[in-house]
């Protein structure tokens, strides 16, 4: 029997096959924001953390590699796919519980909806969050943030698991938050998440939520497809102002261009490949480096690729 066979029967054996999808070959532009990518071996959806925990077994039961591809807001998938099993967290693992200012986040949540909640019960902290269309899983391993506020500034406890299945709690100091990165990568996957919110009134933080949301349709692109910020910002500088200023907004290789409204932004224009992507990436990458002395790091994740 192969792992393909074997997946499918640890899904039949459940019992609770309603609440999960499982499929063989599913192309994962359907599930990014770039719209690029192969096809994964297999695909499925979680929803209890019982069913999470066999799925880590199985990875290391069988050596089989496991990719938890959240909302796909961040991420570029190579043209020949991923050798492995993508996995969403749905259901219970995108849970929203709220008890005074101290919520308890599940990480398939997504961060816009978080967003709204918290500001309609008067919460604040996370009014950053509804611009940035990813979950809370990728948030709290990313670090996400904007307008000068960071998900991580908001945590007190994270829940992981590692590939026994095992759950572990680790404190905001343990979770290692940095600028736009984490430690929370090294565990099988991240479970959800304590936030301590500051309590306020819910029409000014609706509108401050509003505020920031405004801004980022009017300086970022929306349209067309993209993986968000390609790239970190230096210290005390701006990826998309040394991108600017290299005269490389509206550059296109491919279907992969620049976008001109915010250079730290790649879009996929015309079905471009992720081949296209990373060679425009190489070319900025290049281009700043010359005019400007500085090396950008990219931010968006990658799946499938031999590095």
């Amino acid at each position: 029997m192969d792992w393909k066979d074997a997946l499918l029967n640890i899904v039949k054996d459940s019992g609770n096959a309603q609440a999960k999808t499982l499929r063989f070959g599913e192309p994962l532009s359907k599930h990014t924001y770039f719209g690029i990518g192969g096809k994964a071996t297999a695909y499925i959806e979680v929803s209890t953390v019982a069913e999470l925990a066999a799925v880590a077994r199985f990875h290391r039961q069988w050596d089989v590699p496991v990719a938890i591809i959240g909302r796909g807001s961040n991420l570029l998938v190579s043209d020949t796919g991923f050798n492995g099993i993508g996995v969403r967290l749905v259901g219970e693992l995108a849970k929203l519980e709220v008890d005074g200012n101290i919520v308890s986040v599940g990480a398939g949540l997504s961060l816009p909806r978080l967003s709204k909640v918290m500001s309609r019960q008067g919460l604040s902290g996370v009014e950053f969050a509804l611009g940035i269309p990813g979950s809370v899983g990728g948030a709290l391993i990313m670090n996400a943030g904007a307008w000068g506020s960071s998900f991580g500034d908001v945590v007190t406890d994270v829940t992981v698991m590692n590939d026994t299945g095992e759950l572990l709690t680790l404190t905001h100091t343990e979770a290692k938050f940095e600028y736009r990165r984490s430690g929370l990568d090294a565990y099988f996957c991240v479970i959800g998440a304590t936030l301590k919110l500051e309590s306020g009134d819910a029409d000014a933080i609706t509108a401050r939520m509003q505020t920031f949301y405004k801004q980022k349709v009017e300086t970022q692109p929306f349209a067309e497809e993209n993986a968000g910020c390609m790239f970190k910002n230096p210290l005390g500088d701006s990826a998309g102002r040394l991108i600017d200023i290299s005269g490389l907004k509206g550059h296109r290789i491919g279907g992969a261009e620049v976008s001109t409204v915010h250079g730290n932004f790649i879009l996929n224009i015309d079905n471009a490949t992720a081949s296209d992507v990373l060679d425009l990436v190489a070319y900025i990458q290049e281009q700043v480096r010359e005019k400007t002395g500085i090396s950008l790091q990219t931010e968006v994740k990658r799946l499938g690729f031999d590095d």
